[in-house]
């Protein structure tokens, strides 16, 4: 009996530790630091710092979490000259579906909002598979700001 639960014991921590029964969600402040902003088409990859893909190393530091909402987080320039929001919308199976809002603030008209289907790449990054997702919720977004 002792060497049955002993048996049982190993297999259930086998299924609790197996990535693909992971259902973790992933957190909008995780997407903001390893996003690669050159995976998707935005309004940074022309002006982007060589070598560089992240939204920090390109100058977005201020994090903001979306108040009432623990599913967005806002990225800011130090100016507050642009804004990207992340909301994440579903993960899960290793990848996830997020609304990714990119907005001028400066007096410019620049407004962009997409839903992507990301997928961590072997680099650690968070890259777009450029899949075609629809997400209804990322049009309200537009809507709510």
């Amino acid at each position: 009996m002792k060497h049955a639960l002993a048996s049982l014991a190993v297999i259930l921590g086998a299924i609790v530790l197996t990535p693909a029964c992971w259902s973790a969600e992933l957190m909008p402040s995780e997407v903001a630091k390893t996003l690669d902003i050159t995976s998707f088409p935005n309004s940074i990859r022309p002006g982007l710092r060589p070598g560089t893909k992240t939204l920090a190393q390109n100058g977005f530091t201020e994090v903001d979490p979306t108040k009432g909402d623990a599913s967005s987080v806002e990225v800011y320039r130090p100016s507050r000259s642009w804004l990207v929001k992340i909301t994440v919308r579903r993960s899960g199976g290793g990848k996830a579906v997020v609304c990714i809002l990119d907005q001028a603030l400066n007096g410019g008209t620049y407004l962009s909002l997409e839903p992507l289907e990301l997928q961590r790449g072997r680099d650690g990054l968070l890259h777009a598979t450029g899949r075609a997702v629809s997400d209804p919720r990322c049009e309200l977004e537009r809507f709510r700001g």
